[in-house]
């Protein structure tokens, strides 16, 4: 068996270690970055990698498919949301099993993201297309207070709120490059929801979900600037978590035939009366410290588990459950200071703090991270508050 990884610089993932371990005779070849993070001492023996000069560049294509061409893999696997929509183009002119390139661009385009939620019975919150400030006076008119994002961000970056016509043109005014933004067809307008925010995160394993994990997020991810954010896992007994897992689980039954997805990320919002809206989902695990949440409270590493359903060599059983308290995470990103006690309680399970200067980049750039844990959502949200620096 041959098995291709894409894997970012960035990453430390230990992809082909997980698949040698379930596979020793699988030939890997892993593609990544000049100035890589993982040394050469780090890779499986044998294990053969091919560093490009800009892993953002073209060029990481071209070299996947030229492999490809040359001896054709049994799978090509992405190691990050940025290269799903690589891989499945790969598999697509290949033929090679896994997601192909429809699927995934509906993953990257959050205007193609709504068609996977039509006909479900949590909808899409309402959205409309621009091309010009026009089409955005238009959609505030129309769909009242909007948030206006790009089609394909993440992090929460971008993310501006427009309640009247007047912060539109002070927005213009201010950035003229929203103007342009807007020409390039970049951007998208789509209501604004005042409630909850929710993510669930889901292992998939063909039709079969094989981790459901709902959780709340503390403030809206894109308040990041202005408060800290942060995820609290649902109680079992929750109405709410169970509407999530549901809508969950009905979004995995509708994915096509051979959708070879292994991995999502959903986000839902209450509105005001408490319905839930699908916002978006994207075909990766969840940022911050969701993986480490999970890997506490279900006992399983969500990255590894996803590479080896991707690869086809995931022999586990029936679905994932809780092995041991339900936990929930906190970044301090642009709220108040946050720092663990003096005498560290048993409750922290997990912390680190960074040398970060200046305001937060994005949703997941921290001055400081904090895992704990609890017997319900009320604990956890009450030790998360205990963490803010009080003067």
């Amino acid at each position: 068996m041959h098995i291709v990884v894409l894997q970012r610089p960035e990453s430390t993932a230990a992809c082909d270690h997980w698949i040698r371990e379930a596979a020793p005779e699988t030939h890997v070849t892993i593609i990544s970055g000049s100035g890589a993070k993982r040394q050469d001492r780090d890779l499986a023996p044998g294990v053969r990698r091919i560093l490009v000069e800009d892993y953002a560049s073209a060029a990481v294509l071209g070299e996947l498919l030229r492999i490809c061409g040359q001896d054709r893999p049994d799978r090509v696997l992405a190691n990050s949301e940025n290269d799903v929509l690589r891989t499945a183009e790969a598999r697509t002119i290949f033929g090679i099993p896994g997601q192909k390139s429809r699927l995934a661009l509906a993953f990257r385009d959050k205007v193609a993201m709504k068609s996977l939620f039509a006909g479900l019975s949590t909808p899409p919150v309402p959205y409309r297309l621009v091309g010009c400030v026009e089409d955005v006076f238009t959609a505030r008119r129309e769909l009242g207070a909007i948030v206006v994002k790009p089609r394909d961000g993440s992090g929460a970056v971008g993310v501006l709120v427009f309640a009247s016509d007047k912060e539109i043109r002070d927005a213009c005014i201010a950035d003229p490059g929203l103007v342009a933004r807007l020409h390039g067809g970049r951007l998208m307008a789509e209501q604004y929801v005042s409630g909850a925010v929710y993510h669930v995160d889901v292992v998939v394993n063909g039709p079969v979900p094989v981790l459901v994990s709902p959780s709340r997020y503390t403030c809206p991810p894109h308040r990041f600037g202005s408060e800290n954010l942060g995820s609290v896992m649902l109680d079992n007994s929750s109405a709410t978590g169970r509407l999530l897992s549901g809508a969950a689980r009905e979004f995995v039954e509708r994915l096509p035939p051979g959708h070879g997805v292994s991995i999502l990320h959903l986000e839902y919002l209450a509105d005001g009366c408490g319905r839930l809206l699908a916002g978006e989902v994207a075909c990766r695990g969840g940022g911050a410290l969701v993986k480490n949440s999970i890997r506490h409270t279900y006992g399983v590493d969500t990255s590894r588990l996803a590479c080896l359903i991707g690869a086809g060599l995931w022999t586990g059983g029936g679905e994932l459950v809780r092995v041991a308290a339900q936990t929930g995470w906190i970044l301090w990103t642009g709220g108040p200071a946050l720092a663990a006690p003096a005498a560290r309680p048993g409750w922290l399970v997990q912390h680190s703090v960074t040398s970060r200067p200046g305001e937060a980049a994005s949703s997941v750039d921290a001055k400081a991270a904090f895992l704990v844990r609890g017997a319900d959502e009320t604990e956890i949200t009450q030790r998360l508050a205990a963490l803010a620096v009080r003067d």
